[in-house]
This record gives structure tokens, sequence and C-alpha cells, in this order.
């Protein structure tokens, strides 16, 4: 061998081929399967451990910021899909993966499918801030697509009564889980755009992934995005998150939740319009008595044009601005307070409190879940009937169904 013979060092070499595996594409984000084996959780938090299948294996690292946010707890014999970058280690020259991601295989599947879905739409500017719209809390009219009959659309109903009496509520029903749904909410949707709404509400109560599947529907999703009326996407409980989620205008954690979102709540309603009436009122007693002490510093005395004739026009005219001026003020005051009134009977009106004063009342069960069949009761099951001085507490010793009704 001749001394003049070009070589590499080792540091160099690794160095090299460092470079070269870091500057190709292919191995900087890819997906790879296999089977967790030698796990070593560092005290740092980092994760070292090995995947491999029948024939290969291949080391693998995942650092303490990925590792803290997997939603699982890992351990040797998971069958796991990771998400990383292929690099060498120049001290050793081992190759390995870094891992970024890591989810359990089967359910990983979906979730990678999901995540590739996610990724497409918000390149598409589907979820972009930019596109989301405000919700007019007095509105006229609300839209609920969800499962007829279900708890989530008696309970968005009972709230949005509860809180802004004057607003009208459709409820659009639609299969929400199972292979027909997806195609049914974008149904159901559809037809609510055909009405005059101010605000859609979409969702459904909580339940398994698989349940809640029909939420992460591409087409349901763009339907969501394109809507022309603002969508609240109220979709499980606070943990559950769904692609419509992000391309709905508002996100509510729950269905009770969107039915705060979309209304303003009366009683601030009328304590707001109590205190403008005492700032109106307030604002003209300081005007006019301000016109009264300038009225006052005015020296009633006679001014000439010519000699020898006497006018007094300036101040008749004075006195008259003074006399309309305060009847403006009085009619403004007046009308602002009737109109008050009138906005105050008809909250009252519609009052689910006056229905209980006229000798009606309601029946929940020991939850506090509204009755509305007979099919949601059974013997010996515990009651409670709500009038407008009390509740009753009672028990069911037998039911009857009315015959000839549905």
């Amino acid at each position: 061998m001749s001394k003049e013979a070009p070589f590499y060092t080792v540091s160099s070499l690794n160095r090299y081929l460092k470079a070269l595996i870091d500057s190709t594409p292919t191995l900087h984000s890819l997906y790879i399967k296999g089977e967790v084996s030698n796990l070593k959780k560092h005290i740092s938090g980092h994760y070292y451990f090995t995947l491999k299948d029948e024939e290969s294996r291949l080391s693998a690292v995942m650092f303490a910021k990925e590792a803290a946010k997997l939603a699982f707890p890992v351990k040797d014999g998971d069958e796991v899909i990771v998400f990383g970058s292929i690099s060498i280690y120049s001290a050793n020259g081992s190759y390995q993966i870094y891992v970024s991601e890591m989810s359990l295989f089967g359910v990983g599947k979906q979730l990678l499918e999901l995540e590739k879905l996610k990724k497409k739409l918000a390149a598409e500017g589907l979820f972009d801030e930019s596109r989301k719209r405000e919700l007019n809390i007095y509105p006229e009219a609300i839209g609920i697509v969800t499962a007829k009959g279900s708890a989530a659309a008696k309970d968005m109903m009972f709230n949005i009564h509860r809180r802004y009496p004057l607003c009208e509520i459709m409820v659009f029903p639609s299969l929400v889980q199972g292979e027909n749904a997806p195609k049914d909410l974008v149904r159901a949707l559809r037809l609510a755009q055909t009405y005059t709404l101010d605000t859609i509400i979409i969702g459904r109560g909580g339940g398994a992934n698989e349940d809640l599947s029909a939420f992460n529907d591409e087409a349901l999703v763009r339907e969501v995005a394109a809507s022309k009326i603002p969508v609240i996407s109220a979709v499980g409980h606070e943990i559950d998150v769904t692609l419509c989620d992000f391309a709905a205008d508002k996100r509510a954690s729950t269905p009770t939740g969107a039915a705060e979102m979309a209304t303003a709540d009366r009683r601030e309603i009328e304590s707001t319009l109590d205190s403008d009436r005492e700032r109106l009122y307030a604002n003209i007693q300081s005007r006019i008595e301000t016109i009264r002490e300038t009225v006052k510093s005015i020296k009633f005395r006679p001014f000439f044009i010519n000699p020898g004739i006497m006018y007094h026009e300036k101040i008749v005219e004075l006195g008259h601005l003074k006399g309309n001026l305060i009847l403006a003020m009085s009619n403004r005051l007046k009308a602002r307070q009737q109109q008050t009134e009138q906005l105050s009977a008809h909250l009252a009106a519609l009052d689910p409190r006056s229905i209980l004063s006229r000798g009606y009342s309601y029946v929940t069960d020991a939850n506090g879940k509204i009755i509305s069949s007979i099919a949601e009761v059974s013997p010996s099951q515990l009651m409670k009937t709500i009038l407008k001085d009390g509740t009753i507490t009672s028990t069911v010793l037998a039911k009857e169904k009315h015959h000839g009704k549905d």
C-alpha cells in the first residue's frame, strides 16, 4: 500500500455517510412498522429501543419531547408504526431512526390515515383561522344536525330556550354513527343550508373513537368548511377532537357548550337594558341641569339695535330652544322605556317558568334528564316532577301507554 494513497479517517467516513443519508429526501419522513424490543427508558425521558420483524432489526431513539406525547404506555412486544427520519450516529457509525411519532398498529393505521387526511385538508386551507366567522349571539333561528330524539338534541334545545327563548330551533335529524352516517350527515347539513338560519350546530354526544369516525369523513369535513352559514362543531366531550372541529367556525367541547356559544344569556340582556336605561336617564338629567344652569347665568337685560327701540328676541329664542330640547329628550326617554318594557314582557312571556305557573310541570329521572316518553321509564324507577314552587320525588308503580297514539 502506497503512503501517498488517499484515505478516510473513521470519523470523516462516518460524517460523509451521515451527510449522504441526511441529504436523501426519502429517508427524512417515512413510516416503518415493526415490533418494539429492548426498550430502555432513560432518566432523561429519552426512549431507546429496537424495531424488528422476522428477518431484520433497526435501532431507534425517541427523544423526551416526543416521548412525552405518546398516547399509550409503550412496552416490549408492541407492534407499532413509527414516523421519523433515518440518520447515522457518527460516534459509532450506526444508523438508526429518530422517531417523532408512534402509534399501535391497527389503531395506528387508522390514525395514520386520519393524520394524512388532516395534513391534506390543512394544506388546502380548510382549517385556516382567516376563514372562521364570528357568530350572531342574538339569533332568530338556529339549526341542529344530530340524531333524532337524542340526549344531545334535547340538551341543546333546552339550553338554547333557557338562555335565549326568542330563538327558533330547527332540528335536521341524521345518523351520527355507522357506515351510512357520513352521507346522511352531509344530506342533513345541505338541507339546513336551504333555510334562513343564523347558526348551524352539528354534533353528538361522546363515544368511542369508532363511534365518532363519521365526523372525520372527508366529504363531511368539506361540506362543513363550505357552509354559507356559520357552523359550530359539538362532537363528543372535551377530549374528543374530530376533523369537523378544525373545519367549523367554532368548536364546542360539549353540546351544552355549543348552546351557550351560540346564544346570549337573556339574564345578561336584561341586566344590560337596565343599566342602559339608568345611564340614559342620568345623561338626560345631567344635560337638562346644564341647560338650566346656563339659562340662570344669562342676565335678562334689554339691549338696543336702534336708540329708543328695545328687543327681547334673543331671550325668547333661547327659551324656545330650551323647551324644545327638554321635550325631545323626554320623548326619547319615554320611547326607550317603552321599548325596554315591551322586550322584558316578551322575554317574560317566553320564560319556561311562566309555563309552570299555569299549572304545567315536567318530569326528569334521578339524574335530571328530561323524560319525554313512556318508553324512557320503568317500574320502580325514581322520578322527579318539577312544579312552579318545588319538586316532587316519586317512584313509578306502573305505566300504561295511550292506545292509538305514537
